[in-house]
């Protein structure tokens, strides 16, 4: 399989060793072609589960398209942290559990095992420290949002139905921009 330039820097952007990025590729290509025969690599089933409601509370489902868990965000990171470096898979390992514990810290259950509210709760905690996390929860969410904002917008939902992208075109003339002075402020 030949390599796919932007796939392979949106791989490399998002942390894959790049001795590992042409393994990665072909089976992130695999995967988009048949996403049902997906097995999971890294984590755990209740890991991926964990990983997969948290990146659809970032990216949730609209009424202009499918959320993080249509678009498999969750198997990407999957993917991506199986071909990182093992100092990246420890943090996620860790942090994923902080996360789980500060669950538990606050409301006497897992995360999966909590209401939405509950969920909710607990995700807009961590969120309040993305500027400046210091705990392994608040790094955990850091890392969760740049890698759900990674995968969903690789996907063919995030780039061609929320993004609209229709791929790249000669224009004969280019209009600029149609709003008045100082708009965009």
């Amino acid at each position: 399989m030949e390599m796919d330039r932007r796939t392979a820097l949106a791989l490399l952007a998002s942390g894959v060793v790049a001795g590992r990025l042409e393994a990665a590729q072909q089976h992130l290509h695999a995967v988009r072609a048949r996403p049902g025969d997906y097995r999971l690599q890294f984590f755990s089933a209740s890991e991926h589960e964990l990983i997969d409601v948290a990146a659809e509370m970032i990216l949730p489902a609209d009424h202009h398209s499918p959320g993080a868990g249509q678009a498999r965000v969750a198997h990407y990171i999957d993917l991506v942290v199986a071909n990182s470096p093992e100092r990246t898979k420890l943090f996620w390992k860790s942090r994923l559990a902080a996360f789980d514990n500060l669950a538990r810290e606050r409301h006497g259950q897992p995360f999966l095992k909590l209401s939405a509210s509950s969920q909710a709760e607990v995700m807009n905690a961590i969120a309040r420290q993305e500027a400046n996390p210091v705990t392994e929860a608040e790094h955990f969410f850091v890392d969760m949002k740049r890698m759900a904002i990674l995968g969903y917008y690789t996907s063919e939902i995030g780039l061609l139905q929320e993004l609209e992208y229709k791929g790249n075109a000669a224009l004969a003339s280019f209009p600029g921009c149609t709003h008045g002075p100082r708009a965009h402020r």
